[in-house]
């Protein structure tokens, strides 16, 4: 009896272990049910460091959940997704990607450009009050311009640099561009003469006033380009228009100062200690787009923003033979040389673009503009009302779309970064 005992529980624990062989082998040998994800499993309790241990969860194959002390890590990540964008018309006219008009096209579109504003003058709002500022009268090509800066302005100079100037001295924008003995903008020789020559030909160059006035805040803020002109306007936006809750107590010019004078160190390529980490003026050291778009509105008329149908007066007793715009500036200026004998200026290929900020694109564009509120937009359809309408810019599209990007993308914030090269610091993102 005592052996018939022995013999009876040694054969249940080789029972027990043939079973359990069985068992391993049977999910050894299991695969991953088709369209299942293929789950990679780390222990929590690696030490940091070490290189994870990968096996099998045999538990989660079984009981579709995930074993005790571990954690799945899906081996097919979800890609960023970045924000969705407005559906938009082809808005042909406006864009580079055209074909170049030949000249007896270009005349066609040049008359009816100019046909347009004749029409629409009596329906602007401020345009009749306007005067001209600014006209330059280049006398070796007969040609009168009012420049509209932030629209090809500077190529415009560069196209002109060759009749004047030595092929060093034109390719550097920087010299040329100064006020100094020698640069076109003080050279007397090139002030339109009162009254002017009969034979002149006056040519004006415009541009989307939105894509501008964010083409100026990128180049002229952002970028920091000219920090030293800019300095007090900065820091009076800064002070004006940034909200401070945390701090009550301080003094806000030199906290707008340092915030300044440190972006701008790093512009220049020098390296400053930053400033103190609660100066509220830092993130970023310099205004936001929101906030200069403040500025603008309630009156900063700074030559980048102001309208171009203000400061050129094409509705007042100034007559145009040519509009040029930015957005086809190439072909345009190509043809207009071309027909009036000025073939030789566009030899002179060099480029004197100014704004060294990354392309700006439809995203980026939205990004921006999304930082605005209702109103801001609103009042921004008004200051650029006779531009929108005089040179047929769909502005009112542009507010819907930015109006419709924001809803699509309640959640998204824009991001000012320490992107631009040549800059130096201790931050990359700084919203």
């Amino acid at each position: 009896m005592s052996s018939l005992n022995t013999c009876f529980r040694y054969g249940r624990t080789v029972l027990f272990l043939l079973l359990f062989g069985y068992s391993c082998f049977y999910l050894g040998t299991l695969s991953v049910p088709s369209g299942g994800t293929n789950v990679t499993i780390v222990r929590e309790d690696n030490e940091p460091g070490d290189p994870a241990k990968s096996v099998t969860d045999f538990w989660a194959k079984f009981f579709v959940s995930e074993s005790p002390k571990f954690k799945a890590v899906l081996e097919v990540k979800e890609p960023v997704k970045g924000p969705v964008l407005p559906e938009t018309e082809s808005e042909e006219s406006h864009t580079s990607n055209v074909p170049c008009l030949n000249n007896e096209e270009f005349v066609k579109e040049n008359e009816k450009r100019l046909n347009w504003i004749q029409q629409e003058c009596p329906n602007t709002v401020r345009t009749k009050l306007s005067e001209i500022k600014e006209m330059f009268y280049f006398p070796k090509s007969d040609l009168g311009w009012c420049p509209v800066y932030k629209a090809a302005s500077s190529n415009v100079f560069a196209h002109f640099c060759s009749d004047y100037f030595d092929e060093e001295t034109c390719q550097n924008k920087h010299i040329k561009m100064k006020d100094y003995e020698g640069g076109f903008r003080s050279l007397d020789d090139f002030r339109e003469k009162d009254p002017p020559p009969e034979s002149e030909q006056r040519f004006l160059v415009v541009r989307d006033p939105f894509t501008r006035l964010l083409s100026a805040y990128r180049n002229k803020v952002e970028l920091l380009s000219h920090t030293t002109a800019y300095t007090e306007f900065f820091m009076d936006t800064l002070m004006h228009y940034r909200p401070i809750r945390w701090i009550t107590n301080f003094d806000k010019r030199d906290s707008a100062f340092k915030a300044i004078n440190y972006a701008q160190s790093m512009t220049e390529g020098r390296n400053q200690r930053k400033p103190e980490p609660d100066n509220p003026y830092l993130y970023p050291p310099y205004p936001t787009f929101k906030e200069i778009v403040y500025a603008v509105i309630a009156g900063r008329r700074d030559n980048h923003v102001i309208p171009a149908s203000q400061r050129c007066g094409p509705c007042g007793s100034t007559h145009y033979d040519y509009l040029l715009k930015a957005e086809t500036f190439d072909c345009d200026i190509k043809n207009m040389f071309e027909l009036t004998g000025n073939s030789r200026l566009l030899t002179n290929t060099e480029r004197w673009a100014t704004n060294q900020t990354p392309v700006l694109n439809q995203t980026m564009f939205y990004s921006y503009y999304s930082t605005l509120t209702s109103d801001q937009l609103d009042d921004l359809l008004n200051l650029y009302q006779d531009d929108c309408l005089l040179f047929q810019y769909p502005c009112q599209k542009h507010v819907d779309n930015i109006r419709k990007f924001k809803s699509l993308n309640p959640d998204f914030k824009h991001e000012y970064r320490n992107t631009w090269s040549g800059r130096v610091g201790d931050w990359d993102t700084i919203s």
